[in-house]
């Protein structure tokens, strides 16, 4: 993306040319239906449709909706009512997958004891197991818009005490973006805490190699209980995805716009018009930026959610050797912005992170901007 002063006034020009265009035609119409007979309309009365009701599950796995599938190799998702298990392998935890017909809110997950697998080594006792030894687990979900298994909860499984997750409330007065609604879930064993759709964990720790041999994934669904809902409030009614490989803004001056008032620091000395008419002065670089941005509706109360993330950095024109200086080094920023809207009020909460960030400036840096402000100001 090129901008500079020439294509700020060529767009301000198309601006005025459309508006005016959209005055006259809208002064047709008028004309138009002045000359018509008058009638009368009468809206159609709106339709008051009942809210439907929220659709409540208990246990949903253990109570024979579902069909157990012992995947042998193949990795294939789940079909709805299915439950898909994969093995554990060197390179690959063990993992259990589940796919509703529709997308649904976990509000109930409680996993009782789960029994380890210690035949290899007798003399380890039940009670030291259940104090010391546990397997850490990831609940994930399948993300529609980043095509890609996002964390949603980090939890322990242990022999001796059962395990429940921590889920938020379904009432609606609460942040909606909480409410996570997917119709494919899954539970990875031994998770190595890095999240999103990473499966392959590194086993160069001696103190993970006994854990992937604990817990198999069939003996984790005969121990878990997963109540779900399903509203159609939960889904979002509107989704979009925007991910570039590579996103660059050159910032330009166009010197047959800047007018011909010449710097008074260069006094007497005037410009010879030997220099290009297109001075190109910032580059800014975003390398591999995604944004995914949600909108929930229920009734009068609007939800809108947007996330982002990207890779910057900022190089600068040097006019001595005219040669590019960096400005800002590469850091990755990402962030989140949630609106809530409703009759009563409206909140807005934005949660930005970045990396450390190493700017820097030299009076290479400083002349480069000031060159640019003036030239704007003109």
């Amino acid at each position: 993306v090129f901008w500079g002063q020439e294509h700020l006034n060529c767009l301000m020009l198309v601006e005025e040319h459309l508006r005016n265009y959209l005055h006259l035609h809208k002064e047709d119409s008028n004309n138009s239906w002045s000359k018509g007979k008058a009638c009368h309309i009468q809206p159609p009365p709106s339709p008051v449709a009942p809210s439907p009701r929220a659709e409540h599950s208990s246990d949903d796995l253990r109570t024979g909706n579902f069909q157990y599938i012992q995947d042998s190799g193949s990795q294939k998702l789940p079909g709805p009512h299915e439950v898909v298990f994969y093995s554990e392998t060197e390179d690959n935890p063990g993992v259990m997958l589940w796919r509703y017909p529709e997308p649904r809110v976990l509000t109930f997950v409680r996993i009782t004891p789960v029994p380890f697998n210690t035949t290899e080594d007798p003399e380890i006792s039940t009670a030291y197991l259940g104090d010391v030894l546990q397997v850490p687990c990831s609940l994930e979900y399948w993300d529609e818009l980043q095509q890609a298994f996002v964390l949603y909860r980090e939890f322990s499984l242990s022999e001796s005490c059962a395990c429940q997750l921590q889920l938020p409330s379904l009432s609606l007065t609460e942040q909606q973006k909480e409410l996570v609604a997917s119709d494919l879930w899954r539970i990875v064993l031994n998770h190595n805490g890095e999240g999103g759709d990473e499966q392959s964990s590194d086993s160069d720790c001696g103190s993970q190699l006994p854990c992937d041999q604990l817990v198999s994934p069939i003996a984790l669904a005969a121990c878990t209980r997963v109540d779900s809902c399903f509203a159609p409030w939960f889904v979002p009614s509107l989704g979009v995805s925007l991910q570039l490989a590579q996103l660059e803004v050159h910032l330009c001056h166009h010197l047959e716009q800047l007018g011909t008032v010449p710097s008074r620091k260069l006094h007497p000395f005037l410009p010879d018009r030997k220099l290009p008419q297109e001075q190109e002065f910032m580059v800014i670089s975003s390398r591999g930026p995604q944004v995914f941005m949600r909108q929930w509706n229920n009734g009068p109360r609007h939800c809108q959610e947007m996330s982002f993330s990207t890779q910057l950095d900022c190089k600068l024109l040097e006019y001595r050797n005219l040669t590019h200086l960096q400005l800002l080094q590469s850091c990755a920023l990402q962030g989140q912005a949630t609106a809530m809207s409703c009759p009563q009020n409206t909140s807005l909460a934005v949660n930005v992170f970045v990396d450390p960030m190493f700017l820097n400036i030299s009076q290479y840096a400083i002349h480069t901007m000031d060159t640019a402000l003036l030239s704007w100001q003109q």
